[in-house]
């Protein structure tokens, strides 16, 4: 009986080591995987459209469902600067990190414009809030939205839905007028 008992716990807890394993970890090799580059290579900080493949890798969905785009960034070395042109559509922007989490979103009900400027910026660590007057730091921003993210890397991903095929050439020649530059810090 005792031995039964001692399996079942060992079972239990290789279950449970298991399951946080995969829960913590497998997240980040997904996300990864899916961004298809290494921020730190030329490709960061430089926005894309995606082609059909890339597009059905990233999203899942095909060219006749949606037109999107990526910016991989690094802001290890400044702010990014995201320069967004949409079409008068339903549009999405998301900002994750490299490790899958959510950091930002916002579409076109709730911008109530196509056509804006985001600042993604390091958010301060809690020693730098706890050594320096945060008030001297905040400017603001007259043209656009300015958002703080705990991640170093990640990737932009610019969504248009489509409701007709033929709107796809249309809405691509907006979308490839958005950018994303890095703005090194001063």
């Amino acid at each position: 009986m005792r031995a039964a008992l001692f399996w079942i716990a060992v079972a239990l807890v290789i279950g449970a080591v298991a399951h946080l394993s995969y829960v913590l970890i497998a997240p980040s090799f997904a996300m990864q995987r899916l961004m298809g580059g290494n921020p730190q290579s030329g490709e960061a900080n430089r926005f894309t459209l995606l082609d059909a493949t890339e597009q059905m890798r990233l999203l899942g969905e095909t060219e006749s469902e949606a037109v999107a785009g990526k910016c991989l960034f690094d802001i290890s070395k400044g702010e990014l600067s995201v320069a967004a042109e949409m079409p008068d559509a339903f549009w999405s922007l998301t900002i994750y990190s490299d490790k899958g989490a959510d950091l930002y979103t916002i579409n076109d009900r709730q911008a109530g414009i196509d056509k804006f400027k985001l600042t993604v910026k390091r958010a301060p660590s809690v020693m730098e809030l706890l050594t320096s007057d945060q008030a001297e730091k905040t400017r603001a921003l007259g043209d656009g939205w300015s958002v703080e993210v705990p991640e170093t890397y990640g990737i932009a991903v610019f969504w248009v839905a489509l409701d007709y095929p033929e709107q796809r050439k249309l809405f691509t020649d907006i979308l490839s007028r958005s950018s994303c530059a890095l703005e090194p810090a001063a």
